[in-house]
């Protein structure tokens, strides 16, 4: 089954997100009509891509006090409304350019039924997207209940890349120490992965101790799904925690898409220690498919 079918979450408060970040998603949308070949006489199945837009209600917080509070409020509310709008414009303006089949809606709800809305539509929709900025805990905190409670792969990616978003998958890695997170993702890529030109299997040897063997095992296991893939143990310094060192694999081999399980340890396990789905989350080297 191809993955034709993305949601796309915009949320106008406290922080839209850029205009270049809802281009690179139709951007790589349009990629993915390309991709695939017409069957018979019919065109080619373009992708769907299906915005919600949020204006969020402004509430006042345990912290607000004092007589400035209802103005103070009343220009937040203002601020969200108007980003609402932009981000309707911005969106519907570019998807024209692009040939992508596309639909928008706006909504009006407080962060917790935006929350819940998303929810419900990610297991409507083939993937999810999000873009993450540093430092954005509202973005973070959505991203982690769409991959635990949406049944459905969530595709991140840096609003602000390091380095310029590829266009297409074309060179995918796949993370695999073996576990069930791991494996879902990869049944989750697996049209991406049908379509790239470059597949990479690489396990840290540091990171988990993995059978003898197991790497190469998973790689027969995905010639037989059509897919050529290359395995490769990769050593893990010390001197690297689990996120720059995949930070540093995907620049070196110039990944477009790295396929990752998501939380392969609890979240408050991550959160202490840290972890690959905790540091990927902060700091999105490429474009990110996790599932969990």
């Amino acid at each position: 089954m191809a993955i034709r079918d993305f949601l796309l979450p915009l949320v106008s408060y406290p922080k839209p997100i850029t205009s270049a970040a809802i281009e690179a998603v139709l951007t790589l949308g349009e990629s993915l009509s390309h991709s695939e070949k017409p069957t018979g006489d019919g065109p080619a199945t373009k992708t769907r891509i299906s915005a919600l837009v949020y204006e969020i209600e402004v509430q006042p917080g345990l912290y607000f006090e004092g007589a400035q509070v209802g103005e103070f409020l009343e220009g937040e509310a203002r601020k969200s409304a108007t980003n609402a709008q932009q981000l309707v414009r911005t969106f519907e303006d570019a998807a024209a350019r692009h040939s992508v089949l596309h639909r928008c809606r706006l909504e009006r709800r407080t962060s917790y039924e935006m929350s819940r809305q998303v929810l419900e539509a990610a297991r409507l929709h083939h993937v999810t997207v999000q873009p993450l900025r540093k430092d954005a805990e509202d973005q973070l905190d959505m991203t982690e209940e769409l991959v635990f409670d949406s049944g459905r792969p969530v595709l991140v990616f840096p609003e602000t890349p390091v380095r310029k978003l590829a266009a297409a998958f074309r060179n995918v890695a796949i993370a695999w120490d073996g576990s069930r997170p791991a494996t879902r993702a990869v049944a989750d890529a697996i049209p991406f992965l049908r379509h790239a030109a470059s597949v990479r299997v690489f396990t840290a040897t540091d990171d988990k101790p993995m059978a003898a063997g197991q790497g190469q095992q998973f790689i027969d296991h995905l010639a037989s799904l059509g897919i050529e893939a290359i395995h490769e143990d990769v050593k893990k310094t010390d001197q690297h925690s689990i996120g720059s060192f995949m930070e540093s694999y995907v620049a070196s081999r110039d990944i477009d898409l790295l396929v990752m399980g998501a939380y392969g340890h609890s979240r408050l396990r991550e959160f202490v220690l840290g972890g690959a789905t905790r540091s990927i989350l902060t700091n999105p080297p490429c474009w990110v498919l996790l599932s969990h």
